[in-house]
């Protein structure tokens, strides 16, 4: 009895500690924190303006336009609900996001090493993962996914270890996170595709063939499951063809790169490409992707090495396979990088041996996470924007002259979304609401013509004072994004 009590208080003692770091870490880390003014991220101000939009009767993609997939659209429509002005929703959301990313990279650490010491690991990789590049400045799609895949990865690492066979509630829980993943990015399904073919694989060899058929059965069932909301949405809207077109057609066949080249040269650069963004924007996952093949070499289980790395092939391939390489798409990779940890604490460790330092593994593990605080604060490239007031940005100084006037309209002209929506709060009319990385010619002309007929009281421009029929160019605003320093400016109809 006295076990078990311990036991179950030292679980309760690692689960509260990764609530905790989620929470510092999200809040020092990502702009959607409530220490920022506003994330200014234009991928993230598209995903709330498009959720927004949902809540407020717009069909997505047929009424309005943007190519991410309708979970991660959901889910800003949420936020939405929870603060109609700012990411207070998605801030939250993010620190559950990032606290089951700790909890089953903790619970796969957990699988190689059983000292203290592990949990001086979890709490390091969570600074470095979230102050990477590829983290930009929070709420992108791979991180959204991160949870879904660490526990994907987490299963496979356990059942192999273990030798043991996926039971179907696994399979279950494994479905609702393809599912999930499908819906928020399907490029991102090349690790789930990983995860399956190799157990397939490994089945196959074992001729444990009704196995395959029963845990296939389990997957599909909870794919369906999570796919519910999905297909109801556009059941009752009947928009599947838009569906179709806008997240899987223009995704797959306008969002690429390197068309006049021949596929196999294409393919070759992209990945290439991919391999040197992996790299430069997650340095951190790159190299603890390295030490973790590494340990699994030295552990000499082949079958654990070759589930994990035809999981981390099949991940890498599809995500970068089409030719783009921002810097987010490389966060993905860090579910990988609990296996690499185990290699960095065992330096650690040889080095604290070697040294002679008198110090309990408990005091070592609190003083690693104490100092990972100012480290995450120091090494988050985000904290410029922190102490920033609100009055100093163009989104909320052109809002005071747009919110003198009551039921406007407001067009985000030639350029991905840069908040202006999210700050006046306004539900934009014009499907094209912004300018996208994607080669359709169609967005641009609907936003002409919607200014041609006048039907914007306001727009907003980037870099660029074109002339606009009937409308004056009344106030412009510099402000630093990053490193970049742009110039807003905003048109009123006369």
């Amino acid at each position: 009895m006295i076990r078990i009590k311990k036991r179950f208080l030292s679980g309760f003692t690692a689960v509260s500690a990764l609530f905790i770091a989620a929470f510092i870490i999200i809040t020092i880390c990502s702009k959607c924190s409530p220490l920022y003014p506003l994330n200014d991220w234009d991928d993230a101000n598209c995903f709330f303006t498009v959720g927004k939009s949902m809540m407020n009767g717009r069909i997505l993609y047929k009424d309005i336009f943007e190519q991410k997939g309708p979970i991660l659209y959901m889910l800003h429509g949420a936020a939405w609900i929870i603060s109609h002005n700012s990411f207070l929703g998605i801030y939250l959301a993010e620190v559950i996001s990032c606290f089951f990313y700790l909890y089953y990279s903790y619970k796969t650490i957990k699988l190689f090493r059983q000292d203290k010491t592990f949990m001086a690991a979890v709490i390091p990789m969570a600074a470095f993962v979230y102050t990477s590049l590829s983290f930009c400045s929070g709420d992108s799609a791979e991180e959204w996914c991160l949870p879904m895949l660490s526990f994907m990865v987490y299963t496979a690492i356990e059942r192999v270890k273990n030798n043991k066979l996926l039971n179907m509630k696994q399979m279950v829980l494994c479905g609702i996170c393809a599912g999930l993943i499908l819906w928020i990015k399907f490029t991102m399904l090349g690790f789930v595709i990983g995860f399956a073919a190799a157990f397939v694989v490994l089945y196959l060899r074992k001729k444990e063939y009704k196995h395959i058929l029963f845990c296939s059965i389990a997957m599909i069932t909870g794919i369906i499951v999570s796919s519910l909301p999905v297909i109801i949405y556009f059941s009752v809207y009947d928009s599947f063809g838009y569906l179709w077109e806008v997240y899987f057609y223009d995704n797959m066949f306008l969002y690429s790169t390197g068309e006049s080249l021949p596929p196999i040269i294409k393919q070759t650069a992209n990945l290439l490409s991919g391999l040197l963004s992996f790299a430069a924007y997650n340095t951190f996952g790159f190299l603890t992707l390295i030490a973790g093949v590494y340990i699994l070499i030295k552990m000499q289980n082949k079958t654990l090495l070759f589930v994990f790395l035809f999981i981390v092939i099949c991940g890498f391939f599809f995500s970068f396979v089409g030719g783009r390489a921002y810097a987010y798409y490389s966060l993905s990779m860090s579910v990988f990088s609990p296996v690499g940890m185990i290699f960095i604490t065992d330096c650690v460790r040889r080095f604290i041996k070697k040294k002679n330092i008198k110090a309990s593994a408990g005091k070592i593990r609190n003083i690693v996470c104490i100092i990972c605080i100012p480290a995450a604060f120091l090494m988050c490239r985000n904290t410029y924007l922190m102490f920033t007031n609100q009055e100093d940005m163009p989104q909320f100084r052109f809002n005071k002259i747009i919110s003198a006037k009551k039921e406007v309209t407001l067009l985000n002209y030639g350029f991905l979304d840069g908040g202006f929506y999210t700050v006046s709060g306004i539900v934009p009319e014009c499907r094209a609401f912004c300018g996208l990385n994607i080669e359709l010619e169609e967005l641009k002309e609907t936003q002409d013509k919607y200014i041609q007929e006048k039907r914007a009281d306001f727009i907003v421009t980037k870099d660029k004072c074109p002339v606009f029929k009937g409308y004056s160019c009344i106030d412009k605003c510099d402000f630093v994004y990053w490193t970049q320093t742009s110039t807003y400016y905003l048109y009123s109809k006369n």
